[in-house]
C-alpha cells in the first residue's frame, strides 16, 4: 500500500475516533499500529503513537482520556492531509 493509501485510511480511522464513532481501546490501537507502521522516523507520529498507548476511555492515572486523544489526533490528521 502506497503511503498516500496508508495515509487515507488512517484519515479514515482518526474520523471514525473523532467523530466518536469508536472510542474503544481496539479501535485506538488501530490507528497506534497504522501510524506506529507507517511513520517510524516522524518524531510527532510517534509521539502520539505512545499517548495512544496510554489511551483508556475516560483516562485514569497517567492515562490519556478520549478527549485529549480527539484532541491529538484531529492534529494528526491536519499534518496528514497536508503531506
Amino acid at each position: 500500500m502506497k503511503l498516500d493509501e496508508q495515509s487515507g485510511r488512517i484519515i479514515n480511522l482518526i474520523e471514525g475516533f473523532t467523530g466518536r464513532e469508536d472510542i474503544s481501546l481496539k479501535f485506538a490501537n488501530q490507528i497506534e499500529v497504522a501510524l506506529d507502521d507507517c511513520f517510524p522516523d516522524d518524531n510527532f507520529m510517534q509521539d502520539t503513537v505512545v499517548m495512544l498507548a496510554s489511551y483508556c476511555p475516560g483516562g485514569g492515572k497517567f492515562l490519556y482520556d478520549e478527549a485529549e486523544m480527539i484532541a491529538r489526533l484531529l492534529l494528526v490528521k491536519k499534518k496528514l492531509e497536508m503531506k
